[in-house]
């Protein structure tokens, strides 16, 4: 028998390939895998990053597809069940929930994110709208502050600050903000792009979404903890580091500039910080985790102080989430998994938050 030239056998490779990666897409696109959270186009009205407006997600972890959830994306671009429609009577009785992925909250059920469950605690119930999205840190905040002002003028805004949202803040993707010291406010945003129909196809394959998804915490992000764990056990002593002048003048100006960008007084302003929540679960007390801190961690801390000092009301969440887990209620997210809250952290912070309003 004649040998099987060497270019039948690699067209044969080649398709047995194709078929292979073909049967796994069909198998993906009916397993409910990480999807729907797609950037929008830029538009004018609104140019800050947003998901694709009046779309649905779904939403999962890990490579076998844990903590499943579904919902939908508004009229805005932004995780809510019911679209957003500019007020008649001047934002009365609007509340406006500003952050990142924490705020975004995929990974819980509407109703049970700070956002969906803070009727649940306020004695007069609010028009409470989410402008949490994924990616975004304190100048993403700052910068469609302006925005939320001139469609809903709220009567009061709260804001999740978690761990790096100053440090991510210096540099930005498309459709974000990032700090520009010599701006008043100090933010820029870095334009959103209009993508490729390629581009657009190709996030919407279950085999990539899957990859990008649903691996994102797998093998490489392993290894780098790994390596990680080495370099920290072999620095020798913790060397605290400090934050420069320019992170104060930041720091100082964004608790200045955050109440006037939504035309607010800073009593009706509230900055909820997240905790270091694996310090709790290791029975530190705040001042133990306090301790030879990082930049992000001293920058969320001087940010409280700076901000109450300015009028803003403060909502530090570890003696919260401290209580809460020493009297064996469970804890606050799904880690090692997921260092998002779960819904009882969001449900302890709306009740903070509701708390503060009604006070």
């Amino acid at each position: 028998m004649a040998p099987i030239p060497f270019v039948t056998r690699t067209l044969a490779f080649m398709a047995g390939i194709g078929v292979t990666l073909l049967v796994l897409e069909l198998v993906l696109r009916v397993l409910p895998v990480l999807g729907g959270t797609y950037a929008a186009d830029p538009r004018p009205s609104w140019p800050a990053h947003t998901m694709i407006p009046n779309s649905s997600f779904t939403y999962s972890t890990g490579w076998n597809l844990q903590n499943i959830h579904r919902g939908h994306i508004n009229n805005y671009g932004y995780v809510a069940p019911f679209d957003y429609a500019r007020p008649r009577d001047a934002g009365r009785g609007t509340i406006a929930v500003f952050g990142d992925s924490y705020v975004e909250a995929m990974m819980n059920e509407y109703t049970d994110t700070l956002q969906g469950a803070l009727n649940d605690y306020l004695k007069t119930p609010a028009k409470v709208l989410n402008f949490g999205m994924s990616g975004s840190e304190m100048p993403d905040y700052l910068g469609i502050a302006p925005l939320v002002r001139r469609d809903f003028s709220p009567q009061w805004a709260v804001f999740v600050i978690t761990m790096g949202d100053f440090t991510r803040g210096f540099s930005a993707g498309p459709g974000y903000f990032r700090w520009q010291a010599d701006l008043s406010p100090p933010v820029k945003l870095i334009p959103e792009i209009h993508r490729s129909s390629a581009s657009k196809w190709m996030r919407t394959l279950a085999l990539i979404r899957y990859l990008r998804g649903n691996l994102s915490l797998q093998p490489e992000q392993l290894i780098q903890l790994r390596r990680g764990a080495v370099v920290a056990n072999a620095a020798g002593p913790c060397q605290p580091e400090v934050l420069s002048k320019e992170d104060e003048a930041l720091l100082t100006a964004f608790a200045h500039d955050l109440p006037e960008a939504l035309a607010l007084p800073p009593e009706r302003v509230i900055l909820v910080f997240d905790a270091d929540r694996k310090a709790i679960y290791a029975g530190k007390t705040r001042a133990q985790a306090r301790q030879c801190q990082a930049r992000a961690a001293q920058a969320n801390d001087r940010l409280q102080v700076i901000a109450a000092q300015s009028g803003i009301r403060v909502i530090d969440s570890y003696p919260v989430f401290q209580r809460y887990f020493d009297d064996h209620q469970g804890p606050l997210d799904r880690s090692p998994v997921d260092a998002h809250w779960n819904a009882a952290a969001h449900r302890l912070m709306a009740r903070e938050v509701a708390r503060v309003i009604e006070h």
